[in-house]
């Protein structure tokens, strides 16, 4: 628990610079920031508002987990209030460290972000717990089966008085930023309204500023020349290819550390690991998005839309395997399972890549007596692939982990499970294969 939250601080931090907490609507951003009003002032409720949020989201995850090892005997009641508190108080540090990313420059945060990780790096040693506050966090969790531990948790709630720094974050906030922010977020917000989910999130991604005046070689077989082009349309941007593959590095580890978890932690460990695999192998996945938007029947290249979609997996398929191997080294059963995972993922995402526009069809009413339910029909569609990754990867990797750890629990339903998995591989592919065709037509 101790690197989940050292991860969940760097990760506020770096969404600082996408997504502050201070976003009001664009009218409300000229009206306030333009004011001679200090902005401490004029823009402290979005902060407060989005703090709030933030906290109740940090509760109610914890309390889900703490709630259910209290109900199964493995932890005391006390024990558990004390850490639904002190991750309350961690919620008031991650809040600031959140308007810390977005009123510092990119380096400052970067680099505290990069030093957050290395700190939380070390929470496996006993002896730097009490010096972090994700240590703190840990020590909390420890107690939950051991003698109640007290002091972590008073120390999380004085870490919250970080947040007396807020006015001065608060003033330092740039209007040109701030404008900037709030009119890209209207628009994903407006885009996400009508079902375009697609298009929100390429509005999320920034323009490519390294690498621009780099040629792409398009020489030799069309499968290598296809792979050094993704290659080098990755490299221009260095830090979102850099933080997903730190998210499949995660994956993999959170994937391989299931069969160590209790039955109620294993569930969560594995859908984290597979949604966070599914998540960071979309940015190796551009130019499959690339050769399903350009797949008609007059091909550019002269090759079919399946030739084309194939060939672009191949990179996804490589990074996935590589940084998720990583992660899951230690134990090459479980790196074993994370390649079959892999492969798996990336079909799921060809598959997502080939869908197409969403169906007009799917907006139409529904009427029931509880209301129009088409929303319904519009979230399955969008959610279709990272449905399959949790319901299929998800729960035969809980399987694979209930078996323990070591070669003798993986043989007892490793086989099994890969069987299964290689099944719900090929309906995948099937249907994958059906979609390629109908954008070729």
């Amino acid at each position: 628990m101790g690197m989940i939250a050292a991860l969940l601080a760097a990760g506020a931090l770096l969404l600082g610079r996408t997504r502050g907490p201070v976003v009001p609507s664009p009218f409300l951003t000229e009206f306030l920031v333009g004011s001679d009003l200090p902005r401490s002032a004029t823009v402290l409720r979005p902060f407060l508002a989005s703090g709030a949020v933030l906290a109740c989201s940090v509760v109610a995850a914890v309390g889900l987990v703490v709630a259910a090892r209290v109900v199964g005997g493995a932890a005391a009641s006390v024990s558990a209030v004390l850490v639904v508190l002190g991750c309350l108080g961690f919620s008031g540090l991650l809040a600031g460290l959140w308007l810390v990313g977005q009123s510092l420059p990119r380096r400052f945060t970067v680099g505290l972000a990069f030093v957050v990780t290395v700190t939380g790096a070390t929470v496996t040693v006993d002896g730097t717990l009490p010096f972090t506050p994700w240590g703190w966090i840990a020590l909390l969790w420890q107690g939950l089966g051991e003698p109640t531990v007290w002091w972590p948790a008073l120390a999380l709630a004085l870490s919250s008085l970080a947040l007396l720094g807020v006015p001065a974050l608060l003033g330092n906030l740039r209007a040109d930023e701030m404008m900037a922010q709030s009119r890209r977020w209207q628009s994903i917000s407006a885009l996400v309204q009508t079902g375009d989910v697609a298009g929100a999130s390429g509005a999320l991604r920034d323009p490519p500023t390294r690498g621009r005046r780099r040629r792409m070689p398009l020489t030799g077989p069309l499968l290598v020349a296809i792979v050094q082009r993704d290659l080098i349309a990755a490299g221009r941007f260095p830090v979102r290819i850099a933080l997903g593959s730190m998210a499949l590095v995660g994956a993999g580890w959170l994937t391989a550390v299931t069969s160590t978890m209790p039955e109620g932690i294993a569930w969560i460990t594995a859908l984290a690991g597979v949604s966070l695999a599914y998540l960071g192998v979309g940015v190796w996945c551009d130019g499959l998005r690339n050769a399903a938007d350009n797949a008609t029947p007059g091909s550019l290249y002269g090759r079919s839309a399946l030739s084309m979609i194939g060939s672009h997996a191949v990179v996804p398929v490589l990074a996935a395997i590589t940084f998720g191997s990583l992660g899951a080294m230690g134990d090459n059963n479980n790196v074993a399972w994370w390649m079959l995972l892999a492969a798996f993922i990336v079909l799921v995402r060809v598959l997502d890549c080939a869908k197409g526009p969403m169906p007009i069809g799917l907006l139409l009413p529904i009427p029931t007596p509880v209301g129009d339910v088409s929303i319904l029909n519009a979230i399955a569609w969008q959610a279709d692939a990272l449905l399959i990754v949790l319901i299929v990867a998800g729960g035969l990797t809980v399987q694979v982990g209930a078996a323990g750890p070591g070669a003798a629990g993986l043989e007892a339903t490793g086989l099994g499970a890969a069987l299964w998995l290689a099944v719900a591989g090929a309906l995948v592919a099937a249907l994958a294969l059906r979609r390629i065709r109908a954008l070729g037509r």
